[in-house]
Parts: structure tokens; C-alpha cells; sequence
């Protein structure tokens, strides 16, 4: 081992140059896996530690008709049994207009419309340092976002029409809870009073309004309370889910998000693996007399490949290391760049994760193994005899080489599956990856039969470009 090692570091020394191609492919695909997972990770933790305020409540009642009747006074009765505060809420879409100028531009927005005591949770931020209270929409107020501001040319204690009513702008939200990150919006978002918004003719019939109760209940009867009002409501039109359900389902989307980026990553360090293999494949060509000497002096086949099987595996690991740098640099410019537009305006710390570093280093470090593998078998065909003569290298097709290609197909399948968190989703990229390779494959043979009647060219470049080609 010790003479494997000394000529390992050796032949490193003196190749570093052409295996440099080899480095960078294995940093840049780590870099890359261990970035997108720490970034998903860094987001997902802050988002699910903050479900209640993304919720808005401990608890959202929520229908697309108007809760009333025998529906309401059950949830009312069940609400109030448990001791619970409550605050209702309306969402809908409607144009709105400078209320100065009827024959103004109008545009679409998003109007929520709350009840004293919104939020439970989370703050509404006001630009200019404007605390929130409900005084601020009461009384035919409106806070909007600034993009209503400029597309109706209006400022803070202007006018807009909305529904046929005018409510004074007071404030510009800066950001606002309750609000779920991707959710789509059909315009600005302006928040009025519940009881404005039902003096408007906005809340007729046939109108699409969303309506909601935003409940706060201490934590001890929150499940019974959900699984009373799921079991009370499961035949009608109003839907309840707690803040742990949002929870859950943002750690599943995340999770999904992270395994599917990955898979992204993983192809950026297979096509790494290519260029390793293309790499390792011509340093063997390269190497080829050197292997010889190493035989005349008495080096076995085994003692041969372990050197530069080393050689892989140094590599491997400096790869890594790299790519881990890289990940880190790049997340320490991330916050200035993305931090706001990911995370809606709450405070995310990136840092690289372990997780994320243990499985973009370990499959750097797979991946290298295995795309050498194989070229490096070649090791096994190099004769001393090829010292003194020059000699074309055979590589016949014997049981160890068709074994280890098994092996290297199998083992990139189950890293895949590892990457995708599913075995399902991992073999149907895993086959992807099987049809593309037969595709290239056979273009690559028929690219070489289209340019072999140019190696009977007259003209002597063209005719020796298509035999090499051909080669």
C-alpha cells in the first residue's frame, strides 16, 4: 500500500495538469447538489416555523359561498364552546379606479377584506414605519400595495372606486400574512373593512368571493376542535384546516422541491462523470508506456490500478471539497440577491446543511468511482512488451470488464433513487438517462457512417479528418 501511495501522489504531481478537467467536473456538480438542497432546506425550515403566521390563525374556516344559516351557528356554537376568538375575512377580485377620474385607467386587484383582530398571528407591515390597527380601514379606508399607486397615478389620501363605493387609501403594505409563498394573484393585493366591503356590490349573487374565519385558540383544544368541525362539515361546501396542516403540507411540497432539484444537480455531476470518464479514458492512452515500466519492474495488474484507482479517489475527494467551497460562496451571495423574492419578506439564514453537503459530497465521490471504473480496467491489457513496441491497445470484453459495467449501471441507478427520495421517480429518470444514452449512441454511429465516404476524398485534409473522426 505504501508503494501504491507513494505512485499515486506522483503520478498526481505530474499529471495534475491533465486531470484538472477531471476536478473541476465533480466541483461544479457538487456545488451544485449542495447549494439547491441547502437553499430548499434553509427556506423550508423557516417557513414551517412559521406556519401560523403564514396561516394568519390557528385555525382557517373557509368557503366559496357565504357561511350562514344552520352551517353558521354550528361553527359559531363549536367555536365559542371552545373558547375561541374569531375574526372573519372575504377575498374577491374587482377592477379599480381613481375615484377622481370616472374615465381613468382601471385596473385588477385583489381585495381582502378583514375583520378586528386580523392578524392572529405575523405582522401587516406598513411602509414609512405605519403600525397596523384596524382603525387604519375602518370607516371607508383601504390600505394598498405600491403597484396601485402607480398603475391609478394615485397617492396616499387619494381616492379609488371599488365595487361602486370610494374608500380613501391610508397606508402601503409593505408585506402581509396569510399570504402562501407562489400563490397565484390576479392583480395587487388592497385590504378593505368586511363590514365596507358588504356595502359594496361586490358580495351579490354570482360574485366569486372566497370567505373565511380566521379562529385562535390555545393549542391544547386545537385538535379536538379541528377534528369536531371536519366531522360536523365533511357534507358541506366549507373546508377547515389548522395551521398544522399548512405545516405539513409545505415540508411535503419543499421536500418534493429539494428531491426534484437535486435530480438537477445529479445531471450536472453525471454529465461531470462523462467528461471523468473521457478524461480517465485518454490519461490510460497516455500512460500507456508508463504502465508498461511499472509491469517490467515487477508491478502487478492489481498494484497498477490501485495507483491510479487512488489517483480517482484523491481526486474525488478534492472535487468535493471544491464544490462544497463553491456552495458555500455562492450561499453567502444568495441573501443579497434571492432572500426577499424566496422567502416574502421573512428572514431566512442561509448556511449550508449537513444533509446537503453529506449527499453532494457522497455522490461527487460515487460518481467519480464509478465513471473511472471502467476506463481504468484498461490497466489490466497494457503488456511490458509495449515498452519496446508500439502497440494498439485491446480491450476485450472479458467477465470482470462486463461485471463492473453491471455494477456502475446499477449503482447510478440506486444513487438516482437516493437523489430523487423515490424509488419510482429515481428509475424513471434512471431509464431517461438509458434511452438518451441509446440515442446518442446510435447518432453517434450514424454520424460516423454519414462522414466515412469522405475518407476517399481527394482533398488530403478532409480525407484524414474522416479517418480520425472515424477512429
Amino acid at each position: 500500500m505504501s508503494f501504491v501511495a507513494a505512485m499515486a501522489v506522483r503520478e498526481l504531481r505530474a499529471s495534475w495538469r491533465r486531470l484538472l478537467f477531471f476536478f473541476l467536473c465533480i466541483a461544479l456538480g457538487v456545488g451544485a447538489i449542495v447549494t439547491l438542497r441547502s437553499v430548499i432546506q434553509s427556506v423550508r425550515q423557516v417557513f414551517t416555523g412559521e406556519a401560523r403566521a403564514l396561516l394568519g390563525a390557528d385555525l382557517l374556516v373557509s368557503s366559496t359561498r357565504a357561511i350562514e344559516g344552520p352551517v353558521s351557528k354550528q361553527i359559531d356554537d363549536r367555536l365559542r364552546a371552545a373558547g375561541a376568538d374569531v375574526t372573519r375575512i372575504a377575498e374577491t377580485a374587482t377592477m379599480a379606479r381613481a375615484a377622481s377620474r370616472a374615465d381613468g385607467p382601471a385596473r385588477m386587484v385583489e381585495i381582502k377584506a378583514v375583520g378586528p383582530g386580523f392578524p392572529y398571528y405575523g405582522t401587516l407591515e406598513l411602509e414609512g414605519g405605519t403600525r397596523y390597527t384596524h382603525a387604519l380601514v375602518a370607516g371607508g379606508g383601504a390600505l394598498v400595495r405600491p403597484e396601485v399607486l402607480a398603475q391609478l397615478g394615485i397617492a396616499v389620501g387619494d381616492a379609488l372606486t371599488l365595487g361602486g363605493k370610494d374608500f380613501v387609501v391610508r397606508g402601503v403594505i409593505a408585506s402581509e400574512p396569510g399570504r402562501r409563498l407562489g400563490a397565484f394573484s390576479l392583480g395587487p393585493r388592497v385590504i378593505v373593512d368586511i363590514d365596507d366591503l358588504e356595502k359594496t356590490s361586490l358580495l351579490v349573487f354570482g360574485s366569486r368571493v372566497t370567505y373565511q374565519r380566521l379562529v385562535k385558540v390555545p393549542d391544547a383544544r386545537l385538535e379536538r376542535l379541528l377534528a369536531t368541525l371536519q366531522e360536523d362539515l365533511k357534507n358541506t361546501f366549507v373546508r377547515v384546516r389548522s395551521y398544522q396542516t399548512t405545516e405539513g403540507d409545505l415540508g411535503e411540497n419543499f421536500t418534493r422541491a429539494e428531491n426534484y432539484l437535486s435530480l438537477v444537480g445529479l445531471i450536472v455531476v453525471i454529465l461531470g462523470g462523462v467528461g471523468v470518464a473521457s478524461v480517465t479514458r485518454v490519461f490510460v492512452q497516455q500512460k500507456i508506456r508508463s504502465i508498461a515500466i511499472l509491469k517490467c519492474l515487477g508491478a502487478t495488474g492489481r498494484q497498477v490500478l490501485a495507483i491510479y484507482m487512488a489517483q480517482v479517489l484523491a481526486l474525488g475527494v478534492l472535487g468535493s471539497v471544491a464544490g462544497v467551497l463553491i456552495a458555500s460562496g455562492v450561499m453567502a451571495w444568495i441573501p443579497s440577491f434571492l432572500g426577499p423574492a424566496l422567502t416574502a419578506g421573512m428572514t431566512v439564514d442561509y448556511r449550508l446543511t449537513a444533509s446537503a453537503v453529506t449527499q453532494g459530497a457522497a455522490t461527487g465521490l460515487l460518481v467519480s468511482m464509478l465513471f473511472a471504473l471502467v476506463p481504468l480496467l484498461d490497466v489490466r491489457q497494457v503488456k511490458p512488451s509495449q515498452l519496446l513496441r508500439d502497440e494498439e491497445l485491446r480491450v476485450p470484453r472479458d467477465r470482470a470488464r462486463v461485471l463492473a459495467m453491471g455494477a456502475v449501471g446499477a449503482a447510478l441507478v440506486a444513487v438516482t433513487m437516493w437523489q430523487a427520495g423515490s424509488a419510482r421517480i429515481g428509475g424513471i429518470v434512471a431509464l431517461g438517462f438509458a434511452a438518451l444514452s441509446v440515442v446518442l449512441y446510435f447518432a453517434g454511429r450514424g454520424l460516423i457512417a454519414a462522414v466515412r465516404p469522405l475518407a476517399s476524398s481527394s482533398w488530403f485534409p478532409l480525407r484524414h479528418a474522416a479517418l480520425q473522426l472515424t477512429r
